[in-house]
């Protein structure tokens, strides 16, 4: 069918039984709802708007059924009328689904759901009981007299979600793992985690939060410290993250029969891989060209952000549930992909990042320069430096160039490089502090730290004198007006320019993947930006090769990294059953609930008291420049459980019927 034919949404009623062909409703979003993997029309849909029949094949009850089904699963036991009404609710549509509806007390069932929406205590309770009453209200002959319905006639897929989740890359169920922390338990939050990535702890210290631009509690006083609740759970989950995972028993790891999977690059994407194709069974050798993983997790980011020491113990994961990983084993130098082929590997994963800094490209420019630098070649020679015991000798005045994550990276580690020496560090970025895409809180971080900002100024020529750099000279930009998107253009501002004596210039403006290491035998095409092409499942132009994370997206932060290897993997895993790259049921729905409009921001109960958010301590800034020691202390146990008590739980629960079996649908995918 490709209209709706019957249905309560947002309170209006519609029927369109004996009146095929009639107009789309405005109100209801049908051609975002209509379809979900393709050849597999949706055939109902349930939601806190109401809910929605577009094909008389599917009954009323077996599409209300399912919602309330993983409604009862989800209800937390918190409040008596979510617990027990879900219960009810649920069992009376099974009886409906086993043609036995008219035994049921329907109007029972309508007091119990009202008595839901109106005394929960999260959005569970309160959101869930519109279908059911409006199913009761104007549908109540469709319950009582339901056919029955065979098991397994159709399929189905719910997704309980939340803003916060659905800005998630990873879609981490955060109400979920901050219930834990604030009932006492944060190795069970820990686990909840764990159900998406290995890396808990470094996702604590780094995540770029998406989650709380999006949470609810903003729009009362301010977002739930969602991060430091993270690194919280982690840190305090009473035994190291790899030790959930104890060496597993020869019976538990994949069997020498499976299919095997190479992934190359042990970096957020590439581990992230092969942990979730390792949990499906699925053997996994990962070939990495440095001598430890982590990829740009461990390389770019200074110690005084992410310790190694964390990284080290998440990485060891793969390891602990049977994967091999292969240290100073290279692309292009070691191996080609048709090597892997030939080697009996049924898939490749591609997660190479994106290891080349890039020069600031000014007319002429001079990059063999002494003190002429890339952002990325800088923190790496750093680390490596770190690694080896080495001092990494900087002297002078240093001015980065750029604004983003990694150029507060750049900034501050010159910082502690100069300390002591009397030397100076600047930033000039072309654009306003409002605009830069660097996280505030490490802009803030560095203007604490004594870095000195040049916003709206953009660089003209690298002074280079005898073979080395003397200067950076800059010109003031000016704003112009806002383009389609709300940027504002910014334009030069003649005869502005002005040089800062420096003997450092480090160009932190962006990175790329390294194409070299492909021949053209291995079949892989790129995009204008210079990216892996790949499709939405993440298959490359190559049967049977993927790739994610920076390699396919472009330079990218930590979430977005393990989201894509958690993609990638329920990708190949159906490629290795089916032969065809996985349809992925996640990523669609919520193509569903944007398109659809469907997850509002407000809050799903009266706002609550104003209170404030936890302040995360960190070590004082005269002192902490002195070392590389860890910056954030992270939150104690008493403000843990008073950040968590400010999670608003405020869940939307969706579910929808097809009349065809949901391609790649697991357990592991569903959460």
């Amino acid at each position: 069918m490709d209209e709706l034919i019957y249905g309560v949404w947002n309170g209006r009623v519609h029927d369109y039984r004996r009146d095929f062909g009639h107009p789309t409703p405005e109100d209801v979003p049908v051609g975002a709802l209509q379809s979900f993997n393709p050849g597999n029309p949706v055939a109902g849909f349930a939601g806190p708007q109401g809910f929605l029949v577009f094909d008389l094949r599917a009954t009323l009850a077996e599409v209300l059924y399912s919602y309330y089904r993983k409604a009862r699963r989800l209800s937390c036991g918190r409040c008596t009328p979510c617990r027990a009404g879900t219960v009810i609710i649920a069992e009376a549509l099974e009886k409906a689904c086993n043609g036995e509806g008219e035994s049921v007390d329907w109007a029972y069932v309508r007091e119990v759901a009202a008595l839901m929406a109106e005394s929960s205590l999260c959005g569970i309770g309160l959101t869930t009981p519109a279908p059911i009453l409006g199913a009761i209200d104007h549908f109540l002959d469709d319950l009582r007299h339901a056919p029955t319905v065979p098991r397994g006639t159709r399929d189905h897929y719910e997704v309980a979600t939340a803003p916060c989740i659905e800005a998630c890359p990873a879609h981490v169920e955060v109400p979920r793992y901050i219930d834990y922390i604030r009932d006492g338990h944060p190795e069970l939050a820990t686990a909840v985690l764990l159900e998406h990535y290995p890396l808990v702890g470094s996702c604590g210290r780094v995540c770029v939060r998406p989650c709380e631009k999006a949470c609810v509690r903003g729009r009362v006083d301010a977002p739930v410290a969602i991060k430091d609740l993270k690194r919280f759970a982690s840190d305090n989950a009473g035994e190291a993250v790899v030790d959930f995972f104890e060496k597993a028993p020869a019976r538990d790891l994949p069997s020498p029969l499976a299919p095997s999977v190479a992934v190359v690059g042990a970096g957020p994407a590439g581990l992230n891989c092969a942990y979730h194709l390792l949990r499906r069974g699925v053997r996994v050798d990962v070939f990495e060209k440095e001598d430890h993983a982590g990829g740009m997790a461990r390389l770019g980011i200074p110690a005084y952000r992410l310790p190694n020491r964390f990284l080290e113990t998440e990485t060891d994961a793969v390891a602990r549930l049977g994967g091999r990983v292969h240290y100073g084993k290279a692309l292009g130098r070691d191996f080609s992909i048709g090597d892997l082929f030939r080697r009996g590997y049924r898939a490749v994963f591609l997660g190479l990042g994106c290891p080349e800094g890039q020069y600031l490209g000014l007319e002429g420019e001079a990059t063999d320069a002494k003190g002429y630098l890339k952002g990325l070649d800088f923190l790496l020679d750093l680390e490596r430096a770190q690694d080896e015991g080495r001092s990494m000798p900087l002297k002078g005045d240093v001015v980065v160039v750029g604004c983003g994550n990694v150029a507060m990276d750049c900034c501050r580690s010159a910082r502690r490089l100069l300390e002591g020496t009397g030397g100076r560090v600047t930033v000039s970025y072309r654009r306003t502090r409002a605009s830069a895409p660097a996280d505030p809180e490490e802009i803030e971080a560095a203007l604490d730290e004594g870095i000195a900002f040049e916003f709206l100024t953009a660089p003209v020529e690298v002074v280079v004198e005898g073979g080395e750099v003397v200067g950076l000279k800059l010109v003031r930009m000016a704003e112009g007006e806002p383009d389609a998107s709300g940027r504002r253009s910014v334009r030069p501002i003649p005869g502005s320019e002005f040089v800062i004596p420096c003997s450092t210039v480090v160009a932190a403006i962006g990175q790329k993947t390294d194409p070299s290491v492909f021949t053209p035998e291995d079949g892989i095409r790129f995009t204008r930006r210079g990216t892996i092409e790949v499709d939405a499942s993440l298959a490359t132009s190559r049967d049977g090769v993927f790739a994610g994370g920076d390699a396919a997206i472009g330079p990218t932060s930590l979430i977005r990294g393990l989201e894509e290897g958690e993609t990638a993997a329920a990708s190949i895993h159906e490629y290795l059953l089916t032969g065809v790259p996985g349809f992925l049921a996640r990523r669609r729905m919520s193509e569903m609930l944007r398109e659809g409009k469907l997850l509002d921001a407000e809050p799903p109960q009266p706002a609550p008291v104003a209170k404030p958010r936890a302040k995360i301590r960190h070590l004082d800034a005269a002192e902490r420049v002195k070392s590389w020691d860890e910056v954030e202390l992270g939150l104690d146990p008493d403000e843990a459980l008073e950040e968590a008590k400010r999670c608003m739980r405020c869940y939307r629960l969706f579910s929808l019927t097809t009349l065809r079996p949901i391609p790649g649908k697991s357990a592991l995918e569903e959460h």
